[in-house]
């Protein structure tokens, strides 16, 4: 079978034009806009990553608070319950 040679050129030309997009890409350096940026997103990342570790924290203490009042209302219901038993209401 025969490739046409206009096909073969548009082949070629975009096979080029790849190569030259890659090492295009490739070979660009990051200017200081750049770097800037990627220390500011650095530290954004550090400080949510921070936010939320100390979130976690309060929110386990918190659980743990509310287990020990919920383990309080039901030891006062329960002795409520035991004098309203005793004195026959």
């Amino acid at each position: 079978m025969k490739v046409p040679p206009a096909f073969r050129l548009a082949v070629a030309a975009a096979f080029v034009a790849c190569c030259g997009v890659g090492a295009g890409c490739f070979f660009m350096k990051p200017g200081k806009d750049d770097l800037s940026k990627l220390d500011e997103s650095k530290k954004a990342a550090e400080s949510a990553e921070k936010k939320l570790s100390d979130l976690k924290q309060e929110r386990l203490r918190l659980e743990s608070d509310l287990n020990q009042k919920q383990a309080e209302l039901k030891k006062s219901e329960e002795e409520r319950d035991s004098v309203m038993q005793k004195t026959g209401k």
